[in-house]
């Protein structure tokens, strides 16, 4: 089997140049991403990879970035809010963790469920997932800097990462 036919799953006419651009394109964006993205102070730079995964499998469909990034953000601001309630509350930790999470989570699927144009439930659920995961990790960055920062690398990661790769993949291979 010849290297183009073993990089071409179908077979189809086309293909090898496709996956061969879109893993020039990869080995490109994302890596001057991480290597400006501490220069600019955001220091959570590889969450951008994660958040184009969404965008990725949704389709690439641009006509959605809005709802994935406003998606991202509002779970990132759900996290910082979980994060200042578990620190505030004295009750138990477990008993602060899943109230915490419960009226969080339920909250964000009707908010999800109220306004599907304006807020992707996936990327929700993710970004405070992300989010809550880097600001247990990092106890020495402030909380509102940190949410700054993630919600940045989350924007970047649909925009840039997923969004540009995908237009130029798509402009190069129309030729």
């Amino acid at each position: 089997m010849s290297k183009r036919e073993s990089l071409n799953r179908d077979g189809g006419k086309g293909k090898y140049k496709e996956v061969l651009t879109l893993a020039l394109l990869v080995g490109i964006l994302p890596p001057t991403w991480a290597l400006i993205s501490p220069y600019i102070g955001v220091h959570v730079g590889p969450i951008a990879l994660i958040a184009a995964g969404i965008y990725g499998a949704n389709g690439n469909k641009f006509e959605d970035s809005f709802k994935i990034a406003a998606g991202y953000i509002a779970g990132d601001i759900w996290s910082l809010i979980a994060t200042v309630v578990m620190q505030k509350t004295p009750f138990s930790a477990n008993i602060k963790l899943w109230s915490t999470l419960f009226i969080l989570g339920f909250i964000a699927v009707i908010i999800s469920a109220k306004f599907p144009r304006y807020v992707y439930l996936p990327s929700f659920l993710a970004g405070w997932a992300i989010a809550m995961l880097s600001m247990n990790l990092d106890s020495t960055t402030p909380l509102i800097r940190m949410t700054i920062e993630i919600g940045v690398a989350m924007v970047v990661g649909v925009y840039y990462v997923g969004a540009l790769i995908d237009k130029i993949h798509k402009i190069v291979n129309a030729r």
